[in-house]
This record gives structure tokens, sequence and C-alpha cells, in this order.
């Protein structure tokens, strides 16, 4: 019925007959073009009162009414807050009208206060459409831009993937009028887009003094695979920002050439924990006689974290598990080690040694080691944790064992037939006990934190505090009372332990997927983690209880990918 009326009122318009298609575009320019004389004829009214016009004009959503938009956003007559309601209207139509307007006149005559709404609304993917401005048009505007329009051009355009861009990308690289930190964009996209011819002049650009810039420059080297440009890599192992000597260090790692040795060793007395570690990742990868020589050699210059990480890139290299007994590898190595094949061992063989090794050690937290001195304990305390979970009994006089600074290990109880004595508890009451536990027997000095999570998260405190004897009493009680409510917040509690920029291990323990946060699609999660731990190199250690497929695997992957242990109970 509805099509029959609109046929019949087109007819009337055009006095004949034209097909529904037409008929329907006929009615569309017509009523824009009377949304548009309404609207030029409201200009002596206030903005507000101009708005509800120009939304029927964007709704209309042809590529005429996106170039109407575009004209406002042009005039240089027009208020603020009406450019800004424009842009926001003709972001989302499909075409490259909007784009083409923004910079060849917002971001020159807009206040820089607004191009949050600029970078808002195109923070999404690009279309076909506006991908082929940029390559043609929009990249080659981007110099002539003030630097504060520079920033919003680019973060637009970096999500450009064309195999096009590259001549335009080129002529940006180095540009004078372009300063550093917008440079690192331009590189991004070089590396990205694989651009030809831009080795040399990245490696020319690496002088300047910028950490941000100089890492893209790596990356960016890398992945073209610059191999003419190794003194430049070597160069960034002395760089004077750590940030530098970090992607430095794992760019040589991933080489796997014996020939960077020398080069990295030195690494491992940085005086930057970060260094160390991808220095010690790094020599991981590269394995050999000559890499576990020189971390024995150097064993007792180890301690905590560091010490933590060079044990296990040893049980790596070796299959020989010490832990982190300087006199045990120094005795292997002086009797066995020398003549030893060392051939590195799998991800299976790894996780079997350690397993062993968990069920023969005191003194760790669900047989984990608690060596570092920077420790954030993450607790699950989702409605699920009220779940019966069946454990070997664990006897905690008065609520504690142990003694302090050692091992704070509680005792076992057995039945009279000398086997463990099995009890069936919620799991937070065997999460709180087993922290308990590992909370009365932390070295005084160590700094820590607590954070139990659910749908949200609260820190026991802001940062890491250091523990001593009342610290010790009160993070007790704090853990004694924790209790189950809501869902299972997994990515904005990770993403805010990381946030600390002292803490360099995590133990995260949780019984369920993710529900609830900003990401809750594993892969997801496991690629932003990755992402914001690729320079702090924290071990993210992870104990999963009575876990479904799903979210062991994300359970194990975020410990691999994080140089930490999972551990299924």
């Amino acid at each position: 019925m509805l099509h029959s009326v609109l046929l019949t009122f087109s007819l009337l318009l055009t006095g004949g007959f034209v097909p529904l298609e037409t008929g329907l575009q006929t009615l569309a320019a017509n009523d824009l073009q009377g949304l548009i004389r309404k609207f030029e004829s409201e200009r002596s009214l206030k903005a507000h009162e101009r708005f509800t016009t120009l939304q029927k004009i964007s709704e209309i959503e042809t590529r005429e009414s996106s170039e109407f938009l575009a004209k406002v956003i042009r005039d240089p007559k027009e208020e603020t807050s009406m450019v800004e309601s424009a842009i926001r209207m003709v972001s989302v139509h499909e075409n490259g009208v909007g784009l083409e307007a923004i910079f060849e006149k917002g971001l020159v005559q807009l206040p820089e206060r607004s191009h949050w709404v600029i970078r808002d609304c195109w923070d999404r993917d690009l279309n076909d459409e506006e991908v082929q401005y940029l390559v043609k048009t929009g990249l080659g505007l981007v110099s002539r831009l003030p630097i504060p329009a520079q920033s919003v051009a680019l973060k637009i355009a970096r999500k450009i993937e064309d195999p096009e861009a590259g001549k335009a990308l080129l002529k940006l690289l180095g540009n004078r009028r372009i300063p550093a930190n917008n440079q690192v964009p331009i590189v991004e996209m070089i590396r990205r887009n694989r651009v030809d011819g831009a080795t040399k002049k990245l490696a020319k650009m690496f002088k300047i003094d910028d950490p941000d810039l100089q890492k893209e420059i790596l990356l960016a080297l890398r992945d073209l695979e610059a191999q003419d440009q190794s003194k430049t890599f070597h160069k960034a192992l002395k760089s004077p920002h750590w940030p530098v000597r970090v992607v430095a260090a794992d760019i040589f790692g991933a080489t796997r050439d014996p020939e960077v040795i020398r080069s990295l060793t030195p690494l491992l007395r940085d005086n930057f924990l970060e260094v160390q570690l991808a220095a010690t990742h790094a020599l991981r990868q590269i394995g050999g006689r000559e890499v576990v020589e020189a971390l024995i050699k150097d064993f007792s210059r180890f301690e905590g974290r560091v010490l933590d990480d060079v044990s296990d890139t040893l049980l790596w290299l070796t299959g020989e598990d010490f832990g982190t007994s300087k006199v045990s590898w120094e005795a292997w190595w002086q009797s066995k080690g020398k003549d030893a094949e060392i051939r590195g061992i799998s991800r299976d063989e790894f996780d079997q040694i350690r397993e062993e090794s968990r069920n023969n050690t005191t003194g760790t937290y669900y047989g984990l080691r608690v060596i570092s001195k920077f420790v954030t304990f993450i607790v699950d305390i989702s409605g699920s944790m009220e779940e019966p979970y069946e454990v070997d009994s664990i006897k905690l006089p008065g609520g504690r064992k142990g003694k302090r600074g050692g091992t704070g290990v509680a005792e076992e109880e057995e039945t009279s037939e000398g086997g463990k004595k099995k009890e069936v508890l919620p799991k937070i009451e065997v999460a709180r006990r087993e922290l308990v536990r590992v909370l009365d027997g932390i070295p005084e000095g160590t700094q820590f934190n607590i954070i139990p999570f659910e749908s949200s998260f609260t820190p026991w405190r802001p940062a890491l505090v250091q523990m001593d004897e009342d610290v010790r009493l009160q993070s007790i009680e704090f853990v004694k009372q924790l209790n189950p409510r809501g869902m299972t917040n997994v990515f904005d509690t990770l993403a805010s332990a990381l946030e600390d920029p002292e803490v360099n291990t995590i133990y995260f323990l949780s019984d369920g997927a993710p529900t609830m946060g900003k990401i809750t699609e594993p892969q997801g999660i496991l690629d932003r983690i990755r992402e914001m731990n690729a320079e702090r190199k924290v071990k993210i250690h992870t104990i999963g209880f009575h876990l479904d497929p799903g979210a062991a695997s994300l359970m194990r992957r975020l410990a691999e990918e994080n140089h930490g242990d999972f551990v299924e109970k």
C-alpha cells in the first residue's frame, strides 16, 4: 500500500510514469532541497534552533546531503557547534565526502579543543572511498596542517592498509614540517604497508632523540628486513632510553643469531629491570652453550624477578631444574654441563618438569615460586567462587603458621591411616587460606598488593606497599574478609595491575571465563595484554579453579604469552 501511495505521488510530481526507485530518489531530492532552503533561511537563529533541520538533512544520506554537510564544515562563518554537529552527521555516511571536508577545511579552521570530535567520529575502520581519498590527496595535505591538526589527521590515516599509499608516505617521512611525535604514525604506516625504499631514510632518522620514534623505526627496519642496517640495531642497544634498548634486544633475540650473544650479555647488568629481562628472554631464544655458560657465570649477580627468569631460561635450555641455587647450577656445569647437549626443550617438557618441581617445592603460591620483590596477587571473588571444591585439608592454627620471612608453609592434616585429609570447601575459602599462608611467609621488605575482582575491582592499596609486621596483619585480615559477588572482569583488572610501574610479577587466580569488562573476547584480551606488556615484561602466572576448556585455554595462554606458568587446580 505504501509503495502504491509513493508511486502515485511520484507520478503526480513528474506528470507521468517513472520507476519506483527513481520516484523515491526524486522525493528525497525534493525533500533535501526544501530542507536546505529551510536551513539557509534559519541563519539568524541560534545553532541549537537550527540543529533539527540539519539532522533531517543528514538522515536522507544521499551524496547530495553529504556534500551539503561538507559545505557547512567548510563555511568559515558557521558557528563552531554547528560545524561539530555536521562532522558527527557526515561521519556516518558511507562515502569520503566528510573526510575530504575535514582534511581540507575542518582541521584548519576548527579550534584545537574541537579536535576530539573528529577523533571520536573517525575512531572506526575507513571505507574504501575514504582510503582512496587519503592515499591520493589527504596524506599530501598533512604537512600543511598545524601541528595539533597533524596529529588528528594521522590518527585517522593510521588505519590505511593500501599498497598505493607508499609514495605519499615516503614524501611525509622526515618532512621538516612534521615533528618527531607526528612522524611515529607515519613510520608505523610505512611498516604496516611494507613500503619499499624507506630503509635508508629510516636509519638516518634514528638519530632524532625521541624514544617513541626510535622504537617505531627499529620495528619498521625489522619488518622491512633491512639487514644492511645492523649498525642501527647495535646502536639501539646503547640508547640512553631503556624502552629503545628493550625493543632492540627483542629484535636481536628473534634473529636467533649466535653472533649477537656478546652484544646482548652486557644488558644483563643494565640499570633497568625491563632491559635485563629483555636480554634474558632474547638469550633464551638464541640458546646454545655460550648462553648457558654466561648465565651460570653471572648467576650470583641476579636477584628477585631477574633471578626467577634466568633460572627459567636455564631450564628451557638444559632441561635441568635447579631453581635459584647458584651452587647447584655451578656444580652441574662443572660435572656434566660442559659436555651436555644444549638443545633446548619443548613447552610440554618444560611444563612437565615444572609440575614435578612444584610437587616437591615449599615456600610457593600454588607451587609457583614467590621470589620477586614487587608482586601483585589478583583474586577472583565473583559469585561462582561460592561453589564447593574438594581440597587437601590445610591446618592453620590461629589462622597463621610459619616462620617470619621463611617459607610460610602450613601443615597438611593427615587421617589416622596416614593419608591426606580431604575437605569440601567453597572455592573462595580455599583461595583465602592459600593466600593467607603465602602472606604469612613473605619476607619483610617485599613490595606487594592484593586486587580482588568481580564485575569491578578494588585494590587493597592504591599501589604496592612494603611488607612489615603491621602490614602483614592488615593484609591477612583483608583477605579473610573477601566474599564472592558479581561477575568476572578479567581484562580491566589485569590492565589496571599492569598500570602500576613497580610491579613485575602477577599471580592471577580465577575460576571462570570473562563476562564483564572493556574486552571479554579471549583473543582480544590476549592481544591487548600482550601489547601492554611488550616492554614491561611483567611475569603473569595464572591459577585456574575447575575451568571449562575455553577459560582454561585463556588462562594458559595468558601465562605462556607473558612469561609465566599456568597451574590448574
